[in-house]
């Protein structure tokens, strides 16, 4: 693994990292991600190995069958007096009703009353919404009631028990939850108290209820009103005998199912739609989990933390579940920054994220929640997304590396080689030795020329890849329209040059030109090749006394024309040849799809032209 932080520009290649990060620490606190943290909340319970079935509860299931063969609906009270006489004949420690009963139905009221109020074993239910409240069995005590609310999430699933909560007139009243586990737990001498830790809660003897909280695992703002609490369903697909009421009233169960259990007594039954949604459940429809199925698994996890130790579900800090989060965002910048095969490494995201998922299943079979959709997400967004990003800088970085290393023996050899000599002919040449007018300033100009070229060259390659560095370091922005950028290529060139520049008369048009299908590579070359032209003008146009420069369009081309009235073409010359800028201006020329010409003007001077096709769309390429 080849990543470093200690460039100067470490805090720029952060920034992609925590971008993401941040994105998805918003998208969480803005509660986007709630969804699904419920939905992989729900499927990491439900595939949870199985665990026994709970040997305090029994279910007594009124099905559909016992509806359409034996009974009414709703059940009448003469009839639900028969079924609990029946129930209470097997000793049961507590009896959970699990059915409205606060009018008559049928016949039987006065024997239901008469069972009810004889019974103490046995507790019923009402509800407080506001919005629906249905009163408790009035011939039931209020220490034998308890509401039977539901708290759903916004997307429909039961997650949460509601423990306590004020009734509309303000007084506070325990679940039908509660009061079943303080009547089954009473025998044992333990009852519902405040909590310690956590005043506020509940507790039963030393265990406490864990209080829901808003943030509370993968809730965001949550309506935390009451005493609230989520529920560790019990896994497995059977986590509760279960008896219907056929075969309980034609004495075919056996009494240990019944004697000193907790019987919660409910309908299972379709036509009755006494149903919550769960998709936590094993071995059910998640839409169509019987409510006293739900009601056993919010009493059956306080029992077996009571008496079993057996966890509640949890969630982590806040602090913690953010720290994770960057983390991982910070694990997968790292990743990213790793240079492997695209394989390999997204192979390695895989195996990475697999961990984390199996963490993260790991600590909810200990009832840790832990916010494992972040956490993913900030790991995969970064290591995904940045891994080309950063791979294309590690790739610059190795081109700037190597460019800068050819520049450096460039370098070196002229300096060890024409610098050397040069140098040494300026310093040992005699001052009363006579020469040529100037050579010795053209000598000392040559001198720093070729000492420029370093700093000129090392320039180009540590600005941004948009610029054009000419000689003397001045740089020009290539994304500037083409007919600009040859104009400050040319005033560039000629105030550097002015000594022979300024008196000579110059004709100049830069009008606009095509350049919308040019590669900042072609701008950056077309810009070379004006200063090119210029300086060839100097070193060879002698006796040069009027300068011309158009740039324009004509005929379908773009054109770029330098003319002087120097000196001329040598006639010797062939004109097969030419040197390194002809070379370079051919080269150019092709890779527009255009020209090149140095001719001869008559009567005297030279022309450079450069011309290449106007881009035009395909479909215009039929016009005429």
């Amino acid at each position: 693994m080849k990543v470093s932080w200690s460039s100067p520009s470490w805090q720029l290649r952060l920034l992609p990292g925590l971008s993401i990060t941040g994105f998805i620490v918003l998208t969480r606190l803005l509660g986007l991600l709630q969804p699904l943290e419920w939905k992989t909340l729900d499927l990491s319970l439900k595939w949870r190995p199985a665990e026994a079935t709970d040997p305090r509860i029994t279910l007594l299931a009124i099905t559909e069958e016992d509806i359409q063969t034996a009974l009414d609906y709703p059940i009448s009270d003469h009839t639900l007096s028969e079924f609990l006489e029946t129930v209470q004949s097997y000793s049961p420690r507590v009896v959970g009703l699990d059915i409205f009963r606060d009018q008559p139905v049928g016949d039987g009221y006065t024997a239901l009353a008469q069972t009810l109020q004889s019974s103490d074993n046995i507790v019923g239910i009402h509800k407080i919404d506001p919005r629906a409240t249905v009163p408790p069995p009035p011939s039931l005590p209020d220490s034998q009631v308890g509401f039977a609310d539901a708290l759903v999430d916004q997307d429909g699933f039961l997650r949460r028990s509601l423990l306590g909560a004020a009734d509309k007139a303000g007084n506070y009243q325990f679940s039908f939850t509660i009061q079943l586990v303080s009547s089954y737990l009473a025998n044992d001498g333990l009852s519902v108290e405040n909590g310690m830790r956590d005043p506020e809660t509940m507790r039963f003897g030393s265990t406490e209820i864990p209080r829901f909280q808003s943030n509370t695992g993968g809730y965001i703002r949550a309506d935390r009103g009451g005493n609230q609490t989520l529920i560790n369903f019990r896994a497995g697909t059977q986590p509760f005998e279960k008896i219907t009421y056929k075969a309980l009233m034609a004495g075919q169960v056996e009494a240990t199912l019944i004697q000193d259990r907790l019987v919660l007594i409910g309908y299972t039954a379709e036509s009755v739609k006494d149903f919550v949604s769960s998709a936590a459940i094993a071995g059910v429809t998640p839409s169509l989990v019987p409510g006293m199925d739900a009601q056993a698994h919010a009493v059956s996890q306080i029992l077996s933390a009571v008496i079993d130790g057996r966890p509640f579900l949890r969630g982590m800090p806040d602090g913690i579940e953010y720290l994770l989060i960057l983390g991982s965002g910070l694990g997968g910048m790292i990743l990213a920054q790793w240079e492997r095969k695209p394989a390999v490494h997204f192979l390695v995201i895989i195996v990475i994220s697999g961990v984390i998922l199996l963490v993260s299943y790991g600590l909810l079979l200990t009832s840790w929640w832990l916010p494992v959709v972040p956490v993913v997400a900030a790991f995969l967004l970064n290591a995904a997304v940045l891994y080309p990003f950063y791979q294309a800088q590690a790739q610059l970085r190795s081109q700037l590396n190597d460019r800068q290393k050819l520049i450096n023996q460039t370098y070196n050899t002229i300096h060890n080689g024409p610098l050397q000599t040069l140098a040494k002919m300026i310093s040992t040449w005699p001052e009363s030795q006579p020469a040529p007018d100037a050579l010795r300033p053209e000598l000392h100009t040559l001198n720093r020329e070729l000492r420029d070229i370093y700093d000129t060259m090392r320039q180009e390659i540590l600005l941004p890849t948009g610029q054009l560095v000419l000689t003397g370091q001045q740089s020009i922005d290539l994304q500037m329209p083409l007919d600009e950028l040859l104009r400050e290529a040319y005033q560039i060139t000629l105030e550097r040059h002015r000594e022979f520049f300024e008196p000579i008369l110059k004709i100049v048009a830069f009008e606009p030109l095509d350049d919308q299908q040019l590669s900042i590579d072609q701008k950056r070359n077309l810009g070379r090749f004006l200063e090119e032209a210029l300086i060839n003008i100097q070193k060879y146009a002698h006796g040069t006394t009027r300068l011309t420069i158009d740039c324009r369009q004509k005929d379908g081309n773009n054109v770029i024309r330098v003319l002087d009235n120097g000196s001329g073409l040598k006639p010797s010359a062939p004109k097969t040849l030419g040197g390194y800028g002809t070379k370079q201006a051919e080269t150019l020329a092709r890779s527009l799809n255009g020209t090149f010409n140095r001719t001869h003007h008559k009567p005297k001077g030279v022309c450079c032209e450069l011309h290449w096709p106007i881009y035009r769309p395909l479909w215009q390429r039929w016009l005429p």
